[in-house]
């Protein structure tokens, strides 16, 4: 059986030199560190939006700069904007004043402007005014009836939105208290920022008894609806104004245009 022993060194040898190679390669690859698992990753917080230019999270703190970027806003854009005004005399004087006006801009030289006043004085006599102002880009157009219709023309001499100023001015007018507070709502589906405030003036020897003021603001600055009331010894006074179909407004050519009136 001399061939059996030659075999079982021959399968000795054999498994001597693979465990010999195995030893000698971990030799050579050293200790072998585990990678630390990741863990799963905290998701953000979201970053809560600055209020707008002007307003803190607590009150209106700069008006000046609240009126400058609302104007900015509306700068190069369509909008729709209404306002309205109202003054009643106290005590036996019962004369009133009542103004709307809702204004279609285009563009700074394409616009059109309807208004309405009516006033009542202590007699109770009714005097109703009406203006319209119609502009092309290039000319402007102007109707006006108190029981006598006139017509006028003219061309456009200005390449700034008017609109936009006189709100921007009614601002910087009114929105000046003493004392405010924001808080922050939802608003046609978007966040938005409803300031109230008290203690303000008016441009008038008047004293005034009450004052207090109400803005909704988008975080562009751009105001979308803003009221003042206010009482003196003598009169109550009320004035607002708001925006519709920004972005989406369209000047048509008033139909008075294609009337007979003569044109001054």
């Amino acid at each position: 059986m001399r061939w059996l022993s030659t075999a079982a060194v021959a399968v000795l040898l054999l498994t001597a030199g693979c465990n010999a190679f195995a030893g000698d390669d971990a030799a050579d690859q050293g200790t072998v560190t585990p990678a630390p698992v990741p863990t799963a990753a905290e998701p953000d917080t979201p970053a809560t939006p600055d209020p707008p230019p002007g307003v803190t999270t607590d009150r209106l703190e700069n008006v000046a700069l609240l009126s400058a970027a609302h104007r900015q806003s509306l700068n190069g854009t369509t909008y729709t904007l209404n306002e309205r005004y109202s003054e009643f005399a106290i005590g036996n004087d019962s004369s009133s004043v009542r103004r709307t006006e809702t204004v279609a801009v285009e563009s700074p030289t394409r616009y059109h402007d309807e208004m309405i006043r009516v006033t009542t004085d202590s007699n109770a006599t009714v005097e109703r005014y009406e203006q319209s102002t119609y502009a092309d880009g290039t000319n402007w157009h102007e109707r006006r009836d108190n029981g006598t219709v006139e017509r006028q023309r003219g061309e456009v001499q200005f390449s700034r939105d008017k609109y936009a100023y006189r709100t921007a001015f009614y601002l910087n007018r009114y929105a000046v208290v003493n004392q405010s507070a924001t808080a922050v709502v939802t608003w046609d589906g978007s966040r938005a920022y409803r300031i109230r405030g008290s203690g303000g003036e008016i441009p008038a020897t008047e004293q005034v008894t009450e004052f207090r003021v109400e803005l909704l603001v988008e975080p562009t600055g751009l105001v979308r609806q803003f009221s003042v009331w206010y009482r003196t010894e003598e009169r109550i006074v009320e004035y607002s104004f708001w925006y519709e179909d920004i972005g989406e407004t369209t000047v048509v050519r008033p139909a008075w245009l294609n009337e007979s009136t003569p044109v001054n």
